[in-house]
């Protein structure tokens, strides 16, 4: 009864397995490809690169070939300052691997982030425009693409004909944005691996063209099969791509591809009216239930043999000594640590009862000097407790200090030079007393150590609170050669935060940004809604600077790590490490987005403030 219950719980599990993964990759991938429309759909509401974009493709219209607009100076200009902007969309929209704009008359590709298809034209362009007479954004389904060559599926949206100064739109589409996504590089990750797949699990994808099922990507047990692999709808053995591109849904055992037995759970796409089916030999997915039945086995005649062993065993003169091991035992552990076993033999038995004995005896010897050690003790690691915790916070104050001060040395010197210029004096007076503010504030948590830390939040605007913050570090901007960019949401509700901390913690993470780019760059400070939690804001840090390490990544936010160990660099690795605290502490997140030389983005979480 315990086999048969258990052959029929494994195969009940390995089943819910196959439905869970089926129903993951079905979610994950129609969450994949709802996001990827509500891109395009941001994009194809951007005024200002519908307004770029028809200068574009009027001045192109006005020279015989891409490369004649691209030498003529005004051409040059427009076109580089646009082609800033796709690659900027790119690096922002992460899932494109090609961001281009063709032109609606003949389909030439005028500009894009790939320039080795720049000039080329679109023989299939009527398609896109055909579907855009609707005006809206709309997905290429997979297919291979005649510029190059390579397996993509294409989101596009129109290029209304836009006016340049007022941003109003016609109704004329005078151009095509096209974001091109390799499938092999997005969706075949997306759905590829899974927990138990083992050695012959797979997931795959299909479509059904006319009387045959085309499979979308490349198959585990048959390499290059994307596109070029179909089968038949009436003559298959894959039941279950048939049934889900049909629309259908379920669990069964099938033949596959390669007329192999195979368990098959199977979900239907329905915005590309894709099948997926994740399925698994059933010699692997059923394994489990052979080596329970060989495993039963094995434990009976374990079982049986051990019984008969102890049954001659008990019968000997083992049971009796035994039972007073027990009993000594159960007295010295209820404290009784002059107990002692009589030893009654020389066998075995008799020798554990000696050792026992020594054991009570040199347990009662260790006994008396234990309290006293432990109390010692107590005492390498109350101390080390204490210094740890001054220690740490001294390295909090120091490096907290050192921001303001930084400032506070910069805006003096600056007073020095320029002494006759009465605005600047004033401006520069106001940032010293607010430096001198938060020196105040540091030196206060000091004074308060032993003191409950609290906050004295209040109703605030975010926006304010970073402009503020920007004011400060900007005397850094121009000679590191950095440009500052602005996107901030001016509708944002209130926050219920503490101003002062909030700005430490901008000024903390724009300050390492603008040392992470000792060349130049780009610092983009973003505030929105946020879109992960309800009642929140989002604050987006961003730099083009040299990026953070993955193997570090994690340790960014420890007291005491700092990666400035450089010549001429110097951190206590506590800016962070602060940071997250104040963050955490106003019941907010913060987290981090780095690939190494691309930049670096911090995206803070902070609550809204909730009326009464």
């Amino acid at each position: 009864m315990e086999y048969y219950s258990g052959k029929s719980a494994i195969e009940q599990r390995v089943v819910e397995q196959l439905t869970s993964i089926a129903d993951l990759k079905k979610n994950e991938l129609s969450s994949w490809l709802e996001e990827r429309l509500t891109d395009t759909s941001i994009i194809a509401r951007n005024k200002v690169l519908a307004a770029a974009a028809t200068s574009l493709l009027q001045q192109r219209r006005r020279f015989e070939s891409v490369e004649q607009l691209i030498s003529s100076e005004a051409g040059r200009i427009n076109y580089i300052r646009i082609l800033d902007n796709l690659h900027i969309l790119k690096q922002f929209y992460k899932h494109y691997n090609i961001i281009s704009i063709i032109d609606g008359a003949n389909g030439e590709v005028v500009i894009s982030t790939y320039p080795n298809i720049i000039g080329k034209t679109l023989h299939s362009f009527d398609d896109y425009i055909d579907i855009l007479q609707k005006k809206d954004v709309a997905v290429k389904d997979i297919y291979t693409s005649e510029l190059t060559g390579q397996n993509y599926m294409t989101y596009f949206c129109p290029v209304c004909m836009t006016d340049t100064v007022t941003l109003e739109s016609s109704d004329i589409i005078i151009g095509i944005i096209l974001l091109d996504v390799n499938v092999k590089n997005s969706i075949e990750p997306l759905i590829r691996n899974w927990p138990g797949m083992g050695d012959t699990g797979e997931t795959l994808l299909v479509r059904r063209s006319g009387e045959d099922i085309v499979y979308l990507n490349d198959l585990r047990h048959k390499q290059g099969a994307a596109l070029k692999f179909t089968s038949a709808i009436h003559s298959t053995s894959d039941i279950p791509s048939v049934l889900s591109s049909d629309g259908k849904e379920g669990i069964k055992e099938s033949m596959d591809y390669r007329n192999t037995k195979v368990l098959s759970a199977y979900r239907h796409i329905p915005i590309l009216k894709w099948g997926l089916v994740a399925k698994q030999d059933i010699t692997e997915a059923f394994a489990p239930v052979e080596k329970l039945k060989t495993r039963v086995i094995a434990l009976m005649v374990i079982c049986i043999t051990v019984v008969v062993a102890i049954g001659i065993s008990l019968t000997n003169r083992i049971t009796k000594p035994i039972l007073q091991l027990a009993e000594g035992a159960k007295a010295i552990a209820a404290g009784n640590l002059n107990h002692r076993i009589s030893i009654i033999s020389q066998n075995e038995v008799g020798l554990l009862a000696r050792e026992f004995n020594q054991m009570a005896v040199k347990l009662k010897e260790s006994y008396s000097n234990l309290e006293q050690k432990v109390e010692d003790r107590t005492a390498q690691l109350l101390r080390a407790e204490r210094l740890a915790a001054v220690g740490e916070l001294a390295a909090d104050v120091a490096h907290e200090i050192n921001n303001p001060l930084g400032g506070l040395q910069n805006f003096a010197s600056m007073l020095g030079n320029e002494p006759e210029n009465i605005f600047q004096t004033k401006k520069y007076s106001a940032l010293m007393l607010e430096g001198l503010k938060r020196v105040e504030i540091i030196v206060k948590r000091l004074l308060t150590f032993s003191r409950p830390y609290t906050l004295c939040v209040s109703k605030n605007n975010i926006n304010t609170i970073m402009k503020s913050s920007i004011e400060f570090i900007e005397h850094r901007i121009e000679p590191d050669h950095i440009f500052i960019q602005r996107e901030l949401n001016e509708s944002l509700p209130f926050s219920y935060v503490d101003a002062d901390h909030i700005s430490q913690v901008f000024i903390n993470i724009m300050v390492n940004a603008i040392e992470s780019m000792p060349n130049g760059g780009t610092l983009t400070i973003k505030t929105d809604i946020c879109k992960k939690h309800t009642a929140c804001v989002t604050v987006y840090i961003i730099d083009t600077g040299c990026g953070i390490q993955d193997e570090i990544t994690n340790k960014i936010f420890e007291p005491f790590f700092t990666t400035k160990n450089k010549e001429g660099e110097k951190g206590l690795g506590m800016g962070l490490a602060v940071s997250k605290r104040i963050i955490e502490d106003h019941c907010g997140e913060i987290h981090v987005e780095s690939k190494v030389d691309k930049g670096t983005t911090f995206i803070l979480c902070l609550p809204c403030f909730k009326e009464e």
